[in-house]
């Protein structure tokens, strides 16, 4: 039988045949860390099972990001876990408030980190987890126990990347690179129909531009994962967005004014628009690793179009003309682009030499989730507090093992999409894992004659938690299925107990996502509609809490941070407007149209406000209209920052806007801040309070 009847016959019975070969391979692995953490001697060899489980991955570079994280986490929760043991001396009250505030910790801080980093800090917390809840016997015997538990993940950990490492293929570093020079042509063809004398383009293409750049953020999530050169890559492409969101708002501005760029008849902005189209070409070819002569052509568009931009500013200035906004802004993403080849072409080729100090990218700032690792601390840390009080009072060893499963579940899914929707899936797939144990625990362990026999035994059972993992209609959950499975299959010969105690142990651990649902449903519950508006509250917050900063300054004082800060601001606007983008479009939400209007105010109020405060800096109050004004510009800041309170009265926003409206037809203010205020009033406050009044 050959290999395509085999891939046929695979389908036909409802197999995913891409993920089949892994699963499979995955299984072998997890049953050669048992066979060698048992031969080893190791106390509890399936844990290493679990191990390696938990650290394969598809690709090989996140493979290895991924054992790392596992190993480096383990070792921080099993150190807490011994310090914690040896101050409790046995004191289960104290293991309990010191149980919690760990997985509180590590909830939090993990929610605030991205990419393997997060399940590396909520792996710290679980794994202390199994250390205090699964220690049995003296204060001393927590030495051994705690060695056994690393050198169990060590022995998964290795044995799952020797193994795997020869399958398993590099990432598909063309993919996300065609990605998103495909969403930066977008960009550069707005600004090619803004440059030519036609039509502004319509409001439904700058969502489209939004939504293709948001997907290209969601796929810089895990590409920098076990790679330095990924990880330059990463970076290089995230001030790539954010200049791309640059142009994009001055763009916008000119869209919502319905003008063109406005340049003098002598100033070459054909030649500039031909320049960016040539570009455009370049960026849609699908980038070749070994196409030397396809690198250089985009290099050399790219190098066309940053000249024929220089060539239009100094036909600007040459004109006596100010070089409009847009221009710097394209200047801007121009050069980003232009720093990004040399990233992209040694991503491209594989390199793994140290990027040189003189090309290495600054880190942007990105969004952080507060408002979320808040949440999923309290709700880990009391969840956990409760039980432990239980576990105190009743001292019975069950409810320490469903606290174990608990932790795990309020942990590793706290940062899910829908972490109620997921525990369905997580307790079938506990379920079938239980089934699984039991089977081998009550019918085939008790024909085994050694320790030997009950390993060799677990191979039939390791395989079929790899086909689980590979069936359609059991895909989901199956990690679960095999952790729950190994977690249970303990060898240990000779099997004494019965069946009572094999069937508690089983009800113990799919306990956990069962108590795990009804937490999520019950503290702070979360799906992917309540992260989008509090996305969006983030956001809308952040005027007012930057008018009361101002307010703070006092106006003799320098803004700390000046230019900086606003930079700082912009970066974290722009990667949380992308962030929002992506939620409205994976929700369907109904406003998620008027996302762009959303950004485009946020940046003109944030503008507006920091301008503001350089007038009042820089301006000797010498006369009573300057004084009026001053008095006006304070007041506007004051009914700002009270705009961000909880409380919604209807008069709020009529009061703020009457405050923008008179300080912009004051005559001490410079004309061009004071259109700015009036724009705030009669558009920027608007779309905001509209966009507030949609959330709950």
């Amino acid at each position: 039988m050959n290999a395509s009847t085999c891939t046929t016959w695979a389908r036909a019975l409802g197999f995913h045949t891409p993920v089949l070969a892994f699963a499979l391979r995955t299984a072998l692995a997890a049953f050669a860390a048992l066979l060698l953490a048992y031969a080893l001697g190791l106390e509890h060899p399936h844990w290493a099972a679990m191990s390696a489980w938990a650290c394969s991955q598809p690709m090989r570079e996140h493979l290895l990001s991924r054992g790392i994280y596992r190993f480096a986490g383990s070792v921080v929760g099993v150190a807490f876990a011994v310090g914690l043991v040896l101050l409790a001396q046995e004191s289960i009250w104290v293991l309990a408030l010191g149980l919690a505030a760990w997985s509180a910790l590590c909830a939090f801080l993990g929610n605030l980190q991205r990419g393997y980093m997060a399940y590396g800090c909520m792996l710290a917390g679980y794994s202390a987890a199994m250390v205090i809840l699964l220690h049995v016997g003296p204060v001393a015997a927590i030495w051994p126990f705690a060695w056994d538990r690393l050198l169990t993940v060590v022995t998964g950990v290795l044995t799952a990347v020797c193994i795997s490492w020869c399958f398993a293929p590099r990432r598909r570093t063309a993919v996300l690179i065609a990605q998103s020079r495909h969403a930066l042509a977008g960009v550069l063809q707005t600004a090619i129909a803004t440059l030519r004398p036609h039509a502004a383009p319509a409001p439904v293409e700058m969502a489209a531009l939004l939504s293709r750049l948001a997907e290209v953020e969601e796929l810089l999530e895990l590409y920098p994962e076990g790679s330095r050169t990924a990880r330059h890559t990463s970076r290089a492409m995230h001030w790539q967005q954010h200049r791309a969101l640059d142009l994009v708002y001055q763009l916008g501005l000119l869209q919502r004014a319905e003008v063109a760029v406005d340049l003098a008849p002598e100033v070459p902005a054909e030649q500039l628009a031909q320049a960016l189209a040539s570009l455009v070409q370049a960026l849609q070819a699908a980038p070749e690793p070994q196409q030397a002569q396809q690198a250089q052509a985009l290099r050399q568009s790219l190098q066309q179009a940053i000249a024929a931009w220089e060539a239009a500013v100094a036909a600007v200035q040459a004109a006596g003309q100010v070089v409009p906004e847009v221009l710097h802004a394209l200047y801007r993403l121009l050069q980003a682009m232009h720093s990004g080849w040399e990233a992209e072409q040694r991503d491209l080729q594989g390199l793994r030499r140290p990027v040189p100090h003189e090309q290495r990218m600054a880190p942007l700032p990105l969004h952080r989730d507060w408002v979320g690792a808040r949440q999923a601390a309290v709700r880990a840390g009391g969840t956990l507090l409760l039980l432990g009080m239980v576990w105190a009072l009743t001292e019975w060893r069950l409810v320490a093992f469903g606290m174990l499963g608990l932790s795990v579940m309020l942990l590793v899914f706290s940062g899910f999409e829908s972490p109620h929707r997921t525990m369905a899936f997580v307790l079938r797939g506990q379920l079938i894992g239980a089934a699984l144990a039991l089977l081998c625990q009550t019918l085939v362990w008790p024909w085994a004659q050694s320790g030997w026999q009950m390993v060799w035994m677990l191979l039939p059972f390791a395989l079929l938690g790899g086909l689980v993992f590979a069936h359609q209609r059991t895909a989901a959950g199956a990690m679960d299925t095999n952790m729950a499975m190994f977690i249970l299959l303990a060898p240990v010969f000779p099997q004494t107990g019965g069946w009572t105690q094999p069937l508690s142990m089983a009800l113990a651990v799919v306990s956990g996502p069962a108590l795990a649902w009804l937490v999520y449903r019950g503290v702070y519950p979360t799906n992917a509609q309540r992260r989008l508006q509090t996305l969006a509250r983030m956001m809308l917050a952040e005027v007012p809490a930057l008018a009361r900063r101002l307010l703070e300054e006092g106006r003799p004082a320098l803004w700390p941070g000046g230019s900086a800060a606003a930079a700082l601001w912009q970066a974290q606007l722009h990667h949380r407007l992308l962030r929002l983008v992506r939620w409205a479009d994976k929700t369907q939400w109904p406003a998620r149209g008027k996302l762009h209007d959303l950004g485009l105010s946020l940046r003109a109020m944030q503008t507006v406000l920091l301008q503001l405060q350089q007038w009042r800096r820089d301006t000797i109050l010498a006369t009573p209209a300057l004084r009026r004004t001053e008095r006006l510009a304070v007041q506007a800041l004051q009914r700002t920052a009270a705009w961000g309170g909880v409380a919604r009265d209807p008069r709020q926003q009529v009061r703020l806007r009457s405050a923008w409206r008179a300080l912009s037809a004051q005559p001490g203010l410079p004309p061009a801040l004071a259109a700015q205020a009036l724009q705030v009033a009669q558009r920027d406050i608007p779309a905001l309070e509209a966009l507030r009044q949609q959330l709950p």
